[in-house]
């Protein structure tokens, strides 16, 4: 069976708990299916949030806000709307920007330097269950049946032998994400450079007292 709606990865959710199946979580017209309603979005966003899955990512020229940051920073960047977790900021050769360059703050990108726009990867709020890649719904329905495992079954035995098979799955899952991303180039800071070798010679400078 083809997995292609929310209703889907519940049923899967609920198998491991052996509690039956649902007819539409959107909708829900009994308990169980209000239950996996209250937990299925927040579950999914969690999870795209634990890994820079490929499936989930995208890229974004993001176009500098009209006010600069109070102070630290010298711009700043609105994150876009569907944004859940940041995978890197690149320059325009590709190579990746260190994270002591930026942070994250009240929805925006703080930045370090002048700089009109900024380049960015992130994974975005995938919402088509049509698009996830099957690793992807094999954790989310373990997810889902962990938050709901105690109030379906009321027992304890449930939840620690889904936390075992979570550890197992999610392992492998983002293992095997990982072997699809190309390797990362990384800016290198000249000035950083220049201070860490500076730090390196100090360290190894022998002084002789007269």
């Amino acid at each position: 069976m083809s997995v292609t709606s929310s209703t889907d990865i519940g049923n899967l959710a609920l198998d491991l708990l052996t509690a039956g199946t649902v007819l539409d979580i959107e909708n829900p017209q009994d308990a169980t299916e209000s239950l996996l309603n209250r937990w299925y979005d927040v579950t999914r966003r969690k999870l795209l949030r634990e890994h820079p899955w490929n499936f989930a990512s995208k890229r974004a020229i993001l176009a500098a806000s009209s006010e600069d940051p109070a102070f630290g920073y010298e711009s700043q960047f609105l994150l876009p709307t569907d944004f859940v977790r940041l995978n890197s900021i690149v320059d325009a050769e590709g190579f990746v920007i260190g994270n002591e360059s930026y942070e994250i703050e009240n929805g925006y990108i703080l930045y370090s330097a002048e700089a009109g726009q900024l380049r960015i990867k992130y994974v975005y709020d995938v919402t088509n269950v049509s698009k996830f890649d099957p690793l992807f719904v094999d954790l989310l329905a373990i997810d889902l049946a962990m938050a709901i495992a105690f109030k379906v079954t009321s027992s304890n035995t449930d939840v620690s032998r889904l936390v075992e098979l979570r550890k197992q799955r999610a392992a492998m899952s983002k293992a095997i994400d990982g072997q699809e991303r190309p390797p990362t180039r990384r800016q290198v800071s000249r000035a950083r450079t220049a201070r860490l070798t500076n730090t390196i010679a100090n360290s190894h400078r022998v002084i002789f007292d007269d």
